[in-house]
């Protein structure tokens, strides 16, 4: 069994929240592969992070990004107006 490494995976901050698990890393600290029942996990680049702080940066920036993208959405839907347009004559 290879050695195993505690990582915080942020893959899921926004969804089901920050996870710490005991992961196996591979590919020069690029991926990490871990067990949870009976099912196979990963995660790779910058989904996992091996310090808390770093984690927690990036749980932060990921917020902070899905805001913005709900921000521009809604300014989007705001400005949409909606008309009733007759059919031409003849149709």
């Amino acid at each position: 069994m290879s050695k195993l490494t505690k990582i915080f995976v942020t893959k899921y901050a926004l969804t089901v929240g920050l996870k710490v698990v005991m992961a196996e890393i591979k590919y020069e600290g690029n991926a990490a592969f871990w067990w949870v029942g009976g099912y196979h996990h990963s995660a790779h680049g910058k989904d996992f992070w091996l310090t808390e702080q770093e984690a927690l940066a990036d749980c932060e920036r990921r917020r902070k990004a899905k805001l913005a993208s709900i921000d521009k959405q809604a300014k989007k839907l705001k400005a949409m107006t909606f008309t009733i347009k007759e059919p031409a004559a003849g149709q």
